[in-house]
């Protein structure tokens, strides 16, 4: 039996659909973590971009860990337009267990209060292990709201 909230699987489903962003405050484990919830493939895109920084050689494009997370995007790419292909059909129930994530992902994360012109980082983390959960005003790394 699944302990995750089903709302919060809902809103995490629908944010990956639409490729929105939203901010959010999550309890994980014992923590608070904010940060904006985003679709797999914007935090597959923004692990390949953590990637490309960190490596001082060049590395050919679509290679190594790179590789691996493109294909991660373009899986959730896929499954995203496969969802609305069906939805427009009218085969699509939105309430369908096995359509909904067990997984969220966060961009410009933190934990605490956010570092002075500091960026956050990128956190993939299981629904099941999220506590609570709210909305949440998060700032740009500079300070200003996103």
């Amino acid at each position: 039996m699944s302990t995750t909230d089903p709302v919060l699987r809902a809103l995490v489903f629908a944010v990956s659909m639409a490729k929105e962003r939203m901010g959010v405050a999550l309890a994980v484990n014992g923590t608070v973590i904010t940060g904006h919830l985003v679709s797999p493939e914007e935090y597959a895109d923004a692990v390949i971009e953590q990637i490309r920084r960190s490596h001082a050689e060049e590395i050919p494009a679509g290679q190594g860990p790179e590789g691996f997370f493109m294909r991660i995007a373009e899986s959730a790419k896929e499954r995203r337009e496969r969802h609305r292909a069906a939805a427009l059909a009218g085969d699509f129930d939105s309430g369908s267990e096995q359509d909904l994530p067990d997984y969220l992902h966060l961009v410009d994360a933190f934990t605490g209060d956010r570092p002075a012109g500091g960026a956050g980082a990128t956190w993939r983390i299981r629904l099941e292990d999220v506590s609570g959960w709210s909305l949440a005003q998060v700032g740009t790394p500079d300070g200003r709201p996103a």
